[in-house]
């Protein structure tokens, strides 16, 4: 975890500490932490904690040390509760997840069945399409369709249902 800048300012850096403490720390969160990334976040977050102390301490080593152990105490715990052995790194599966793309028979059985929405409605007489593509697909409703088309809602009602029936008849076929 790198400093934000609230914590730079925050911090009463001893570069001798930094210095001195730094590899002692990681040699410590090495020996008992697996990767070297984690040993490094334990370290800084170790030095943190010893910049803001508010006190000087009169032993700094064993002082440094009982944040570390405190640290490691709490990555244990914390991972234990969340069941971090359980875990699988994301790269080691990613193979097997199924992939977002559609297969291609789907792609196929997609383009077979919208060809064939297509000729179904060219099918339909103009006035009947029109009412469909107006009510399905601009999702205009029947009182509008009517206004537009200056025919009743009733005859408005009596083309979609037309439509319905005929796609539904074409389509079921296959």
């Amino acid at each position: 975890m790198p400093f934000t800048a609230d914590q730079v300012l925050a911090m009463r850096w001893e570069p001798d500490h930094v210095r001195h403490f730094r590899p002692m720390l990681l040699r410590y969160f090495r020996r008992h932490l697996q990767h070297d990334a984690d040993a490094e976040d334990l370290a800084q977050e170790a030095l943190i904690r010893l910049a803001r102390s508010p006190t000087r301490v009169d032993n700094a080593e064993a002082y440094v040390l009982r944040i570390a152990s405190n640290l490691l105490r709490d990555r244990f715990r914390r991972d234990r509760s969340h069941h971090v052995v359980q875990h699988e790194p994301l790269d080691a599966s990613v193979h097997e997840l199924p992939s977002e793309e559609p297969a291609g028979y789907h792609v196929y059985a997609g383009r077979e069945r919208l060809q064939q929405l297509l000729s179904a409605l060219d099918e339909l007489p103009p006035r009947c399409r029109e009412v469909f593509l107006l009510q399905r697909y601009e999702g205009m409703t029947y009182a509008a369709i009517a206004l537009q088309l200056q025919v009743s809602v009733s005859a408005v009602e009596k083309h979609m249902m037309r439509a319905l029936l005929h796609l539904q008849s074409r389509l079921a076929e296959t």
